[in-house]
């Protein structure tokens, strides 16, 4: 990233990123628990998390989250959050609490410029 303090999320990335805090259920294999009061922690700091960094692949809008400090640590008790669209995933990356990595990924060759509409997402 090219700023010293990351950039302002997009309106569609932090309507991906509400959406999942909202709606997501973890995936399995997580660690931890993430019911409603980590839900409601995680969406009081939404608007503090801003992109550090986005994806090399050069093929999906997935991005680093941190604040203004700094790129979250992607480091103890791990919740990852999931949702769908046909063939294509969407994951939120939960580290201690912090949303640090917000990821979009297909099953085919697509190439993606930004998240899908929330209104797209489905949920389990």
């Amino acid at each position: 990233m090219d700023t010293p303090n990351g950039r302002e999320l997009s309106a569609r990335e932090r309507e991906v990123l509400v959406a999942m805090i909202t709606h997501a259920q973890p995936s399995a294999g997580s660690s931890g628990s993430f019911g409603a009061s980590e839900r409601a922690a995680l969406l009081a700091t939404v608007d503090d998390v801003r992109a550090w960094g986005r994806c090399g692949c050069g093929r999906c809008p997935s991005i680093d989250l941190g604040d203004a400090s700094g790129e979250y640590p992607s480091t103890g008790a791990r919740v990852v959050l999931d949702g769908w669209r046909g063939t294509e995933g969407l994951l939120l990356f939960i580290d201690n609490g912090l949303p640090t990595y917000l990821e979009q990924y297909s099953a085919s060759d697509d190439v993606f410029d930004e998240f899908v509409p929330v209104s797209e997402i489905e949920y389990h």
